[in-house]
């Protein structure tokens, strides 16, 4: 990189990161939440807790419980794109025991705060797209989706057969992916890690709690056979699965993102960010609120210390920013073309 380029460089992230904390300074008001991300805590914590008494209180027939029972669980994705997620990157409250308290939901929802904490933050958000070291790649083998990871027969099917997959990715995260993480003694990223007692009977007790709920108590106390309330279970965590399979996948693993080799790659980790990282429907306004801000990624991989519900104006921002300083940002108009263009890229990857 010539002098000029680098110039250029530099002057484009100091320019993303001052207009960033201008908004903040011109609009009097905080990089964490605001009334309307209380009223959105406020949405999720009832969704989850008044569907929940529905399903066990209520005279329900067999197919409302059915319908309530989905009902809850797409309340568990509301909860955890929009309160769980903002939580374990602080970015709810500048209380770190506010943030660890809201952070615990994700036990709650089936997934280990400890472990996801570790793998999301140091095996994502430090290593964009980055094979070996970014764990969002990491599919035990059902996809490739690096061009730098090796190509097996199988993977020329991997985008007709993506959404089994996904639909899995909630059964194996509740009942695999915590354990095998917290039991490793090689992983890149957990290296001699001890872990507490206490982290030891969160885990154990969070995924009992779970089951509880989600499972052993209607079993104990509703009318209705052993066989339809496991399937109820079981299509609910297939449901929640794809939803937030494709959500996330759809930020990094499309037809215009790029494959770093290493973390040295580019000059700043804000390129980094805006080559491997795409957004979707950021006008959507439902978007925007259902998935927590995780559709306009580009900010929340700049500044994940901010509270998602300031994202859409800052995508804005960012967006302008990027077209000035003739950075390409990589977006998907449509939730749909943000999936059409992850399935396009899973073709890719897996015939070439």
């Amino acid at each position: 990189m010539n002098t000029s380029d680098s110039t250029n460089s530099a002057l484009f992230v100091s320019t993303i990161q001052t207009r960033i904390n201008d908004y903040f300074k011109e609009n009097n008001c905080s990089i964490k939440s605001n009334w309307a991300m209380h009223l959105k805590i406020a949405t999720g914590t009832l969704w989850w807790l008044l569907s929940y008494l529905v399903i066990v209180f209520l005279p329900l027939t067999k197919w409302e419980f059915f319908a309530v029972y989905l009902f809850h669980g797409m309340g568990h994705i509301f909860f955890s794109f929009n309160v769980g997620h903002d939580a374990l990157h602080n970015a709810i409250s500048k209380s770190k025991k506010i943030n660890k308290f809201w952070s615990y939901s994700y036990d709650l929802l089936g997934v280990n705060t400890y472990m996801w904490r570790f793998m999301h933050h140091r095996g994502h958000h430090a290593c964009l797209n980055i094979q070996g070291e970014d764990m969002s790649l990491e599919t035990a083998g059902f996809f490739r989706l690096s061009s730098h990871e090796k190509r097996k027969k199988m993977h020329k099917y991997q985008h007709l057969y993506s959404f089994v997959i996904y639909g899995s990715y909630l059964f194996y995260y509740v009942f695999v992916k915590d354990y095998k993480y917290f039991f490793s003694k090689n992983n890149i990223h957990l290296k001699n890690k001890s872990h507490s007692r206490k982290e030891w009977a969160i885990l154990f007790m969070g995924k009992f709690l779970y089951l509880s709920y989600m499972l052993f108590i209607p079993l104990y106390i509703l009318p209705f056979s052993w066989s339809f309330i496991v399937f109820t279970f079981c299509v609910t965590l297939f449901m929640i699965g794809i939803i937030m399979s494709f959500t996330f996948q759809t930020t990094h693993i499309i037809d215009t993102t790029t494959y770093p080799k290493s973390k040295k790659e580019y000059e700043n980790y804000v390129y980094h960010v805006f080559e491997t990282t795409a957004d979707y429907a950021a006008n959507n306004p439902f978007a925007n609120w259902f998935f927590g801000g995780l559709n306009v990624h580009v900010i929340h991989h700049l500044r994940s210390d901010i509270c998602h519900i300031h994202y859409p104006a800052l995508t804005r921002i960012v967006k302008a920013t990027a077209k000035e300083f003739d950075v390409p940002y990589r977006e998907n108009i449509t939730i749909f073309d943000a999936g059409m263009a992850h399935l396009k890229q899973l073709k890719k990857l897996g015939t070439a």
